[in-house]
């Protein structure tokens, strides 16, 4: 066996345990997860399902509190019957039938996950009626019951089937199955999908011709002269790119409205606490102080130094330069992203900056205050420096591996979710460059560098953890902590199965189709600006062109498989992608959906499920999706076609989102 062939066996029996050790970690914290009494997933059963008070669903936040919802099943038997209720309750119960008690609320919702069973004996032929008051606190009271017994004479009590909900006692309705996705009103006010991109056609078709048309004639020597002179380089692309960005900015800049934005006034009495106490707030003083600060000490700069020229109304406008000017630089680390891993494949360095850079989720996030866009510049800056690191045998020094855990290091002190690249830097980054090495001082130098990104990383984002370990006893404080003692809760308030196994509605109906499951929510968010900006209200929805932006989400079904493609791609030639850097990319996604799927289970508020949290990873989408398709690019009639759609995906993008 050569030495290669023996590297790259040792390299993919490692990559084999990485892969592993991490769904065993995965496994044990959604399992662990399960077994927490505050943990809201609500287990299925083959023989009944949950059931609710059936209730629009609100956008809006609901009053922290108890309440009690009661549940009702009439029904008959013809013989006298035994039989045994086995019930649930989300999460304290009492029982009656026939108006007598059968088992009373304890007052206890810690061991709400324990089966409730309760023998009824020689029921009586005739019509009976059992009862179920459901009490629960900060999320909607639910029920879920089956019957079992030899002698229940085929009785069928079971829930859902013939149930009803009240409040009152008063006024009965049907009860709604748990997992029913919840209508809203707002998403009646726009256009489907399919529908949108029927009437956008008109608008899309010439683009399309004209970028496939042009395409073609160039690869094939045809056309007009300056079709065949004209020699885009990507570098030259990228400035076009920047260029247009530049001029969105300036004209959105003051058509957009400032309460725009998820959680703009939290981040803003962040930067303005600082700004007049010149001093961090504790992570308890404030809806987004638990935040690292790198975002809210800049922006506090910028707006003291702004408030000596302007009033206050004014400073809040130019605020947004920062997070312009951090999309600006997305854009500018996909090219260099791409050009890295594609290196002089030219149009793959064009498609995937264009692909990556305009994901409309940048367009979106860039716009408005809030600390997502600089923790992307930096968290997209650590795969740059990793992709370099691993890429460019003989250049590598110290000053790259410095630069490396700087990048890490200012990206973990503008949002806690960087932290999770720090494994993936430590695996994906050491095990190529411990691979290639072929002698102890090289392996030594690589530990070495990898250290001292580390040292890096912890001196420059590590004090903030700290200084929470001091204070508070822990590292990390979310923003739904206990200890935040949050004065509200969000709907669903629970999560089922089919909140993780459902997928559709973001393409057809993608607004607020965050309700419907982490899949649709990540989905919708990442390619348009489902959630309206935090905007419940459509009088109150940013000035996005309603009819372009659902006509992307169907669209969006081709870079979306494009990715996936890609993805499957790495995995076909894992070693070649472990040293060429892809694998770094794949695991990325791979690591950050995880994370979301977790806090996804674990926080049951519809917001969780947004695909922002990975808005750093614009380079690994840009690239794979190139990825993706790039075998096929040979062929001049599918580079036409994929060409077209390109023109016209970033020109819709664009004017989406072009005020």
């Amino acid at each position: 066996m050569s030495h290669n062939s023996y590297r790259n066996h040792v390299v993919l029996a490692v990559l084999i345990l990485g892969i592993c050790v991490f769904i065993g970690a995965s496994f044990f914290a959604f399992n662990s997860s399960l077994s927490k009494p505050d943990n809201s997933y609500l287990s299925a059963h083959p023989q009944a399902r949950w059931i609710k008070l059936d209730r629009p669903f609100r956008l809006n936040t609901r009053n922290k509190g108890s309440e009690m919802v009661l549940f009702r099943r009439r029904f008959e038997v013809k013989d006298q019957v035994d039989f045994t209720v086995h019930l649930k309750a989300f999460r304290g119960a009492g029982i009656w039938l026939d108006g007598m008690p059968l088992r009373k609320f304890d007052g206890g919702m810690q061991k709400w996950r324990e089966e409730i069973v309760v023998e009824i004996s020689d029921l009586k032929a005739g019509n009976h009626e059992l009862k179920i008051a459901v009490v629960n606190e900060d999320a909607h009271p639910a029920l879920l019951l089956w019957i079992e017994g030899d002698g229940d004479g085929g009785l069928d009590i079971s829930t859902p089937n013939g149930w009803e909900a009240s409040r009152d006692d008063f006024v009965w309705n049907s009860a709604a199955d748990i997992a029913k996705p919840g209508a809203l009103h707002i998403t009646k006010n726009f256009e489907h999908s399919d529908q949108a991109l029927l009437a956008s056609l008109p608008f899309m078709l010439p683009l399309f011709i004209v970028g496939g048309g042009l395409t073609w004639m160039h690869e094939r020597g045809k056309g007009p002269d300056f079709v065949q002179n004209v020699s885009i380089t990507p570098a030259y692309f990228r400035f076009v790119l920047l260029g247009l960005w530049a001029f969105m900015a300036l004209n959105n800049f003051h058509e957009l409205p400032l309460k725009l934005g998820m959680d703009s006034v939290g981040h803003f009495k962040y930067i303005e606490y600082i700004a007049e106490n010149l001093k961090l707030p504790g992570p308890l003083e404030g809806w987004q102080m638990f935040q690292p600060p790198l975002y809210y000490i800049i922006s506090a700069i910028f707006y003291k130094f702004l408030l000596l020229f302007m009033d206050v109304e004014s400073v809040l406008y130019w605020l947004r330069l920062i997070p312009l000017a951090c999309g600006a630089l997305m854009i500018e680390v996909c090219y260099r992203c791409s050009a890295v891993v594609f290196m002089e494949e030219r149009f793959a360095v064009i498609a995937a900056t264009l692909l990556g850079g305009f994901l409309p989720m940048n367009l979106v996030m860039s716009q408005f205050w809030g600390n997502e866009p600089l923790a992307a510049v930096f968290s997209s800056l650590t795969i740059l420096m990793c992709l370099i690191t691993i890429k460019e045998q003989g250049r590598r020094s110290l000053k790259d591996f410095a630069l490396l855990g700087l990048s890490l290091g200012l990206a973990i002190l503008s949002k806690a979710t960087c932290s999770l690249l720090i494994p993936l830097v430590l695996f994906f980054v050491l095990l190529p460059l411990m691979a290639e090495s072929s002698s102890l001082e090289d392996k030594t130098g690589h530990i070495k560098g990898i250290v001292l990104s580390l040292i890096t990383t912890a001196v420059i984002g590590g004090w903030y953890y700290l200084r929470n370990w001091s204070s508070y006893g822990k590292l990390f404080i979310g923003g739904w902590d206990k200890m935040r003692e949050i004065s509200w809760w969000q709907d669903h308030g629970y999560r089922v199965w089919e909140h993780f196994s459902r997928f559709g509605s973001s393409i057809i109906k993608p607004v607020y189709s965050t309700t419907d499951g982490v899949w649709d929510g990540l989905y919708s968010t990442l390619w348009l600006d489902a959630n309206l900006s935090g905007m419940s209200k459509f009088i109150s929805r940013p000035p996005w062109d309603d009819q372009l932006m659902m006509a992307t989400a169907l669209l969006a079904l081709v870079p979306s498989i494009l990715i996936l493609a890609g993805i499957g791609h790495t995995f076909y030639k894992p070693v070649k992608s472990i040293f060429n850097g892809r694998m770094l990319l794949v695991a990325s996604i791979i690591v950050y959906f995880t994370a979301e799927a977790y806090l996804y289970l674990n926080l049951p508020v519809y917001s969780t499920a947004k695909a922002s949290y990975t808005l750093g990873l614009l380079p690994c989408y840009g690239v794979l999706a190139m990825a993706g398709i790039q075998p096929l690019m040979k062929n001049v009639y599918f580079k036409s076609v994929f060409c077209g759609f390109l023109t016209v995906w970033g020109s819709t993008v664009y004017l989406t989102y072009f005020v």
